[in-house]
């Protein structure tokens, strides 16, 4: 990421990340998307909105180009008699 800033440090609840991303994925296309996400989250401005899109972009930006550690899953062994 290019600040120090996180994706839900300031921003609110899971509640509130959560409304966030379904509209995103809902309404992506929507010239109104900014005014519904505002009457979607109250107490949110449409500037608070517009950051946390972006440290959204920042955050997928640095996972695209290797910017950001993925998670250190546990090796799944593989055995031949499951399916």
């Amino acid at each position: 990421m290019s600040t120090d800033r996180t994706w839900n440090s300031s921003f609110g609840s899971q509640e509130e990340d959560k409304i966030f991303e379904n509209f995103l994925a809902i309404h992506f296309n929507d010239n109104n998307l900014l005014t519904k996400m505002e009457e979607a989250l109250p107490g949110k401005t449409v500037d608070e909105i517009k950051d946390h899109y972006n440290i959204l972009l920042e955050d997928i930006d640095a996972i695209d180009f290797g910017g950001a550690p993925l998670p250190n899953y546990a090796e799944i062994q593989s055995n031949d008699n499951q399916i």
